[in-house]
């Protein structure tokens, strides 16, 4: 009679059904909440976990077979997974029919596909050939779930025979993997005659032969098909072969472990190792070679081991799956599998620092971003059993793969950088950012190393502030400012890390009955730095534009101006109100305004000025701050109060609104003076200077109180 065929493709197309499945990066999200962990930039490179597309598969999923759709014409040769039973139901003669009631029809698979096969047609017919030319053809012993499924098994010669049922697992294998069985010498792992073969059709990758006889004392049994995938949760986009070899036909799990093992168990059968020892070694120096020393197997083989098994096995295994996995394709996932087996049968020893770099510069991109939880949740939702602790296998493969050392409480706080140039967050060294600008702190609480956040890493030695609202730059980004605020380091607002206030802010912020002068440094001026040297072409529009934007805010009534006699302090005041569009006003010279009204001995300051580092700006600065050269400067304190009140005794004869326009040596000491020491013009430490147009708003008050409020008028109150 003849045969007839009941293609059961998995899913309706096998196109449509992996690229249903397959995957693509998403966008690093930020760890909101988290102070531990600070985002890795996407300049980075380093792929995140793939984003889950929606399957074809879980459109063929219902819950209880009575919701199963009518199995028509359209349906034939389709199946349901039915999760209740957690079985196929497959579409045959126009009725749907369990996996494990399959009278009518062999289950067979076929490149990681589930196919129905007539009984009919001849079971001889269907097997498919060994590896080994010259042996016996194998068997297809029809369904596993089938009750006469042993009766089916042939007679042969004496030799173990045993059940062989387990589970294979990169994630699960899903309906439709191929099971095959080899016979194994066990003294040199010689691969002979295919013995029985099977499917997977349980969605939690179970598989079970029934009883089989070998000649052999051990079997190699190969697992073919697609994949849960615990990155994103889906099914893989192509089929990977894993292996295991196994003694004992009880213990038969297949999965990456048993898989990365065979390579290093032959070489030591070549080396007349016993198996059983062989095998112990093997798998002790795999998980060695991820940084898994305190996983002691002793009598537990790989074989064993399931990644849904809440203990340190599983823990390490899916540890291991999902470190190989990282964001790679089936195919490059395999062959990083298969180049790191074969890297460890010589000697045991992994020795490519590149992959290990690769595999660890992703860790950190999952670490920064706190993705466990997305791994967890993935593994989580497949419903299969307790999710081991995986995470801290993954947390130690890279501290160990950088070189860290051990994270214990004698370097609790410690900082560290990767100094390993194949590394994507290579740095020359902890404070250079042109390679990369990720640090590591040693978490005390957590006991392991970790991508440190921004604050941890930038202010890492600041150690206590020398003074309270001190203004540091950071150590790696250098653009951030962080300030000394109430006994801890903060991030400084940017008015904070400027340490000046715009000036028409601090204008408009005026009541009606306050009084406000405005002490400051001359525009933009040309390199003569005479009494006769002029504004640059910048410098006036510099002043003009101020003049301008008081006048937007309000300033329409008349200020009062003041210079030092100095040519570009007359013109900043001049093109300030011009700008402003006011032409009823005095220029008046003060002789306060010169910018040796701190300076004792002009002599001392010359000669100080041109030993200095950094000239007269350093001299001035250390004057102001740390309170050097007494005999070249008057005492701080007292020509600070002596100027502010020559300036109040003229607040009879002035405006409202006062602009002084004067130096830079008068405006920093006074700005010393009035913050207390936290203005950040300290020239002498952090080569920090006053900006052009920057400098001191005295604000008096209706009740005679005064208050000062650093200022500027260009977008940064202090050059470098």
């Amino acid at each position: 009679m003849k045969s007839g065929w009941l293609t059961i493709k998995a899913i309706f197309a096998l196109a449509l059904f992996f690229a249903g499945c397959s995957s693509s990066g998403s966008s690093a999200e930020e760890n909101e909440g988290n102070e531990n962990s600070e985002v890795i930039s996407s300049d980075s490179k380093i792929p995140d976990l793939d984003e889950k597309k929606p399957s074809v598969f879980d459109s063929l999923t219902v819950e209880d077979a009575s919701d199963l759709p009518d199995c028509n014409e359209e349906r034939k040769g389709h199946f349901f997974f039915v999760s209740d039973e957690t079985l196929p139901y497959f579409c045959v003669n126009g009725e749907w029919h369990s996996a494990a009631d399959s009278a009518g029809f062999s289950i067979t698979c076929n490149d990681g596909l589930l196919q129905a096969v007539d009984k009919i047609f001849p079971v001889e017919n269907i097997s498919s050939a060994s590896n080994d030319p010259n042996s016996a053809p194998s068997q297809n012993y029809g369904n596993p779930w089938d009750q006469n499924y042993n009766n089916q098994m042939p007679t042969t010669p004496s030799g173990f025979d045993s059940p062989i049922a387990g589970l294979a697992q990169k994630g699960p294998f899903v309906p439709g993997a191929g099971i095959t069985v080899q016979e194994v010498d066990s003294f040199f792992g010689h691969e002979m005659r295919q013995i029985a073969e099977g499917c997977i059709v349980s969605n939690n990758g179970q598989f079970n032969l029934g009883n089989v006889h070998a000649d052999s004392n051990c079997v190699k049994i190969k697992v073919t098909g697609y994949y849960k995938n615990e990155l994103n949760g889906g099914t893989s986009a192509s089929p990977v072969t894993l292996a295991a070899r196994t003694c004992d036909p009880s213990k038969a799990n297949v999965n990456i472990l048993t898989h990365l093992e065979i390579p290093r168990v032959d070489q030591l059968l070549m080396n007349h190792i016993d198996i059983n020892m062989a095998k112990a070694q093997a798998r002790r120096e795999v998980l060695e070679a991820f940084g898994i020393n305190d996983v002691k197997l002793e009598n537990t083989s790989a074989e064993e081991i399931s990644i849904f098994e809440d203990s340190d096995y599983g823990a390490a295994l899916l540890a291991i799956s999902a470190m190989l996995q990282g964001g790679r394709d089936e195919g490059e996932m395999l062959n990083l599998a298969n180049n790191l087996a074969e890297d460890l049968k010589g000697d045991g020893v992994w020795n490519d620092p590149n992959w290990k770099i690769k595999i660890a510069d992703w860790i950190v991109g999952v670490d920064s971003t706190n993705k466990y939880s997305q791994i967890r949740n993935n593994v989580d939702s497949w419903n299969l059993g307790p999710v081991p602790n995986f995470e801290k296998y993954i947390q130690n493969f890279f501290p160990m793969v950088y070189g860290f050392g051990p994270c214990n409480s004698s370097n609790a706080g410690k900082l560290t950088f990767v100094n390993q140039g194949q590394s994507v967050y290579f740095a020359n060294d902890y404070e250079h950012a042109d390679h990369s600008r990720v640090r590591f702190v040693c978490d005390a609480t957590q006991n392991r190393w970790r991508t440190a956040n921004a604050l941890e890493k930038d202010t890492a030695g600041f150690g206590p502030g020398a003074y309270e609202k001190e203004i540091r730059e950071g150590r790696v980004n250098h653009e951030i400012s962080y300030i000394y605020d109430g006994g801890k380091w903060r991030v400084a607002t940017k008015d904070e890390a400027d340490g000046f206030t715009d000036i028409v802010e601090v204008f408009k912020s005026l009541k009606p009955t306050d009084k406000a002068v405005f002490i400051i440094r001359h525009s933009e001026r040309t390199n003569s730095t005479g009494k006769s040297g002029h504004l640059t072409e910048n410098g006036v529009k510099y002043a003009q534009e101020l003049g301008g934007r008081f006048k937007v805010a309000g300033g329409t009534e008349d200020f009062y101006f003041a210079h030092s006699g100095y040519t570009r302090t007359q013109e900043t005041c001049d093109n300030i109100a011009q700008g402003k569009g006011q032409t009823n006003y005095n220029l008046v010279e003060l002789a306060t305004l010169d910018g040796g009204w701190y300076v004792k001995n002009s002599d001392k300051v010359e000669e100080y000025s041109k030993s200095a580092d950094g000239g007269g700006w350093a001299v001035y600065s250390k004057y102001a701050f740390a309170g050097s050269y007494s005999d070249a400067f008057y005492d701080l304190g007292t020509r600070s109060e002596q100027l502010i009140s020559e300036i109040k005794k003229n607040m009879g004869t002035m405006k409202r609104i006062n602009i002084m326009c004067t130096h830079d040596y008068l405006i920093v000491p006074l700005l010393a003076y009035v913050t207390d020491g936290r203005a950040n013009v300290r020239y002498h430490e952090k080569r920090r200077w006053l900006n052009y147009m920057s400098g001191v708003a005295m604000i008096i008050s209706a009740d005679g109180s005064t208050s000062f409020i650093p200022v500027r008028s260009l977008e940064k109150g202090t050059m470098q």
